[in-house]
């Protein structure tokens, strides 16, 4: 074993216990502690030496907030400041998914971890390029503690730790049994859930020399739609300010004959009704068949969850132990992707000979029964007699890892192999067949009359597909650590390593799909691997009897991109018994994701005002994305700057402040498509419009844009009360601030300042989590409230929405629990998620979502009922 070494500062050092921890602050008495290693070094410390801006959260907390995701868990942290994504995000091409994304950079700035080892990325890309680590594949039960790192960290990790590290930390060495079962609803209907979990273990590590831990999870959690919120029902939000009926399409059942003045069909189909054209544009005359499309839209799918994990460690002899590790996981969701197709303008299939799109015409036959004109007939239709698009995504996800760890007199040495991959396949159902649609267009087989359809045309028209995805991670490392020598003012650390890596990602589509058989298919094509080799190097200088300074350095190479290199600086400084101040600086990086660099090609659909357009000027319209990868690109390279200070005012609290800074360079994306459209003339060759000059299509290339500056603050205050008769209360409040978020929307154009705005995603500049946590003699009870202040609009206009408003509005959140042991070897407890059963506010850029999907949740108030036994 390393030595410890007492240097009398237990008085100084307790403050540090308290930066550690982030619910739970720890407060140490000993002067000789044992060593441990923490997430963003290799070298193990007392822990109280530590003054990395780092973040605990143990299975403590996670039990006292009543959460029962691990993504629900890290939702509510106030460095999860927006811009992450969990399941409801269901138009992505990775939905049912969740991610994490620190200080409101997107997930692939955010390095995941389990155990401090790298897993597999989920098996499709998010937003197209983005790959991540899908946390609904994690289980909960096996959760120990998470620790997050919020400072850059390439030079111990290497790639995608530029804004921080989440390091998911399972239980091990665990040798009692505990079952726990839960059960809950929302209070305003659905969203039932239920849920089981085993922890077990068999074998003491100190008198077995072995040890298996165990642990099972079952979650089961009904769908959500928009159709079952009272506030989302309608789909008419005209009553708030610059609210639309938003809600609704104007797509039922029109004709084009005239393609600037839409009309109703005679007759609209059963789903739609008529309704005036100034419900949709103001000043506009006559009627359009229009349809609620809100019954068509999820807000929660439908979850089953299958996990597993199963830590071995074997004691081979005084000095080596053996380490295995198996995670599984089987997660389904099920959801409505949208409402049945509508056919019309800009209807297309993909072109298998030219490897693009082609464009269908959506037109009656002048012979066609249901045509009155002599003439081809435009139309737009939607087909709801096919029913709703739905999708499904199963998952399997898998990770493996056997290590080895030799501990001697004077080195740490460790080797560890790793397998881990992500195998998906989404299913979807109720799309449309291109070949029987046409067919039915000129047969008349299919009647637009609204009248019902025969079951067989049906049938014939609807079209079922399977799109497969799949990430796989290979990678074999090994570390040595030792102490080199005692001097003056402690110990001279050194930490060394390699990593040796292999990624690979195949995200393909449907033949149906590839043959041009599926209307307005939407494609992610993504196939390309890599090799990764590094070296690592790390140093723990004590300068001063109270000053420590820390200095890493890691060298990677990519044999797709090249070599990039990450060196970091960090010292921390106890200026008296109380007070403790710390620093670093680093060069980090991002290397380029697969879906980026790699052959890559991306068909999708999304929104945007388009001030050019000949029908509804101002009004936000889809259209067609097109995006390629390219294989010129160069990593994203990063610096950070780091400062804090924690002030321990007594034994029982402390305050700190800790200030960051991000610099990013070569920023990698697709230029920003509403700023494409709002400068048509200076990019003329990537907008394509129809013949009624109507927007269809953006086509983008990844590239290596400009920069974005990124910093902030976090304030920190604990404060522990022991009580008269066994009462005990601990408060809690943790403010996140992001001061800027400066990037240009299109390379080469000035930068703008989006913190507190949705510029980029919604990004309010406050976020605070506040807890109050009471413990008497068999009861415990919880307080915890989440804030996220009012952020400008950035995206919606006056002229969009008339009665906007300058802001949207702030959100706070109550949650509670209370629990009680007074049962041998059982608790019970309840919880309730959002007390005041409060909505999000209202943006209405996001349309009929009516709120922003990466920051809040229309669940409505929640509660759920647990009990656990242990035996």
């Amino acid at each position: 074993m390393l030595k410890t070494t007492p240097y009398g500062l237990a008085p100084k050092l307790s403050l540090l216990a308290l930066a550690i921890s982030a619910f739970t602050p720890v407060l140490a008495d000993e002067s000789t502690v044992e060593r441990i290693q923490v997430t963003g070094s290799l070298i193990k410390r007392v822990q109280q030496e530590n003054a990395t801006p780092l973040l605990q959260v143990t299975a403590e907390d996670i039990k006292a907030s009543g959460k029962v995701t691990l993504t629900d868990v890290l939702r509510d942290l106030t460095v999860n400041s927006g811009n992450s994504f969990d399941e409801q995000y269901t138009g992505s091409f990775s939905a049912g998914s969740a991610s994490i994304g620190l200080r409101g950079l997107s997930p692939k700035n955010t390095l995941v971890l389990v155990n401090g080892q790298r897993v597999s990325n989920y098996g499709f890309a998010l937003n197209t390029q983005d790959t991540f680590v899908d946390l609904n594949a994690l289980p909960l039960s096996a959760v120990a503690r998470i620790e997050v790192l919020k400072d850059g960290a390439s030079s111990v990790y290497g790639s995608d730790a530029i804004a921080g590290v989440v390091n998911i930390i399972l239980k091990k060495n665990v040798q009692d049994t505990e079952l726990k079962a839960s059960t809950g609803a929302a209070t305003q209907g659905g969203l039932e859930q239920q849920a089981l979990g085993l922890v077990t273990g068999h074998g003491d590590l100190d008198q077995d020399g072995y040890n298996l831990s165990l642990t099972l999870d079952w979650f089961d959690r009904d769908r959500l739609n928009a159709s079952d919120r009272d506030l989302l029902s309608s789909g008419d939000f005209r009553h708030l300010p610059g609210g639309k009926l938003s809600g609704w399409s104007s797509l039922g059942a029109n004709s084009l004959q005239n393609p600037s003045a839409p009309a109703a069909f005679d007759r609209c189909p059963s789903g739609a009704v008529k309704r005036p054209w100034t419900d949709f544009t103001p000043g506009r005359a006559g009627e359009v068949c229009a349809f609620n499309a809100q019954p068509f839209n999820t807000l929660q799918p439908e979850v089953t969850r299958r996990q597993a994990s199963l830590q071995g460690t074997y004691q081979l002899s005084d000095q080596l132990q053996a380490t295995t590790e198996v995670l599984y996981s089987y997660n389904d969701s099920a959801m409505i992707f949208g409402s049945p197709l509508t056919v019309g303008p800009g209807l297309r299939a993909y072109d298998p000979v030219n490897s693009t799109l082609t464009d269908i015409t959506v037109a009656l036959p002048a012979d066609h029964p249901d045509n009155s004109t002599n003439t081809a007939l435009p139309f737009e239709y939607t087909l709801f007699d096919l029913g709703p698009r739905l999708k499904e995504n199963k998952q399997i996800f898998s990770r493996v890892l056997a290590g080895l760890r030799y501990q001697g007199a004077e080195w740490d040495l460790q080797l560890n192999a790793l397998q881990s991959s992500s195998h998906q396949r989404e299913y979807v159902e109720n799309f449309v067949n291109r070949f029987a649609f046409e067919q039915a267009l000129q047969d008349g087989s299919y009647r637009f009359d609204g009248r019902e359809n025969l079951a067989e045309v049906l049938d014939k028209l609807r079209l079922q597909t399977r799109r497969p995805g799949t990430y796989h991670l290979s990678s074999l490392n090994a570390s040595a650590s030792t102490v080199f020598t005692e001097l003056e003012h402690g110990p001279l650390a050194f930490a060394a390593g390699v990593d040796i890596r292999r990624e690979k990602m195949d995200a393909g589509t449907s033949p149906e799909v590839l043959s041009g058989t599926e209307l307005r298919p939407a494609i992610n094509l993504v196939k390309g691997e890599r090799e990764i080799q590094a070296a690592f190097v790390e140093f723990s200088v004590p300068l001063l009897q109270d000053l420590t300074a820390s200095l890493a350095g890691r060298s990677d190479h990519y044999d797709d991109f090249g070599s990039a290199f990450s060196p970091k600086v960090g010292v921390h400084y106890v200026l008296a018994e109380d007070w403790l101040v710390r620093a670093s600086w680093s060069k980090g990086f991002r290397a380029p994701s697969l879906p980026e660099i790699a052959n890559s090609n991306t068909i999708s659909y999304g929104a945007v005002i388009d001030p050019n357009d000949p029908i509804e000027p101002g009004v936000r319209r889809g259209f067609t994305q097109l995006r390629t990868g390219n294989p010129k690109l160069q990593p994203e390279r990063s610096k950070n700057l780091n400062t804090g200070v924690i002030w321990s005012f007594t034994q029982q609290g402390s305050i700190g402040l800790d200030w960051f800074r991000i610099e990013q360079e070569q920023i990698i994306g697709a230029d920003n498509a509403q700023f494409i459209v709002n400068n048509q003339a200076l990019y003329a060759d990537r907008i394509k419009r129809d013949a009624q000059g109507r927007l269809q299509i953006v086509s983008n290339q990844y590239n290596n844009q400009g920069s974005r500056t990124t910093s902030g603050i976090d304030v920190d205050f604990n404060y522990r009360w022991q009580l008269a008769a066994g009462h005990a209360l601990a408060f809690k409040s943790v403010w996140s601030k992001l001061i800027s978020y400066k990037q240009a929307l299109v390379a080469g154009q000035a930068e703008i300042n989006g913190a507190g705005t949705n510029q980029f995603g919604a990004l309010p500049r406050w976020k605070n989590s506040t807890s109050l946590n009471w413990s008497v003699a068999d009861w415990r009870s919880s307080l915890i409230s989440s804030y996220s202040s009012s952020y400008e609009q950035k995206i919606a206009t006056q002229s969009s929405n008339p009665g906007l408003q300058a802001k949207v509005a702030s959100y706070t959140q109550l949650d509670a629990q209370v629990s009680y042991l007074g049962i041998t070897n059982t608790e019970l407890a309840l919880s309730i998620s959002n007390l005041t059963d409060r909505d999000p506010p209202f943006d209405p850029a996001t349309g009929g979502d009516y709120f922003d999907t990466s920051l809040y949740n229309h669940k409505g108030r929640t509660w759920t009922l647990s009990a656990s036994y242990q035996f």
